[in-house]
């Protein structure tokens, strides 16, 4: 009887990083809010995603909050 346990292992080494690299290059609908407008940024992905999060965007002297939403 073969010892299967490397197979097993390689398949779920493989399995886990397929899975973190989908998390890695998640992507989402932007917009920050002008006034009572909302103001569609388009579709960012991965660590342009992450960035425009945390830090907002910068237009004009004023920091306004980016929104991204999941599709």
């Amino acid at each position: 009887m073969k010892n299967k346990t490397p197979k097993i292992l390689a398949i779920a080494l493989i399995g886990a990083s397929s899975l973190l690299s989908c998390a890695k290059n998640k992507c989402a609908e932007c917009h920050y809010d002008y006034g009572s407008t909302q103001v569609e940024l388009g579709e960012k992905c991965g660590d342009s995603l992450k960035e425009v999060e945390a830090n907002g965007l910068m237009l004009n002297d004023t920091l306004y909050e980016v929104h991204c939403h999941e599709h």
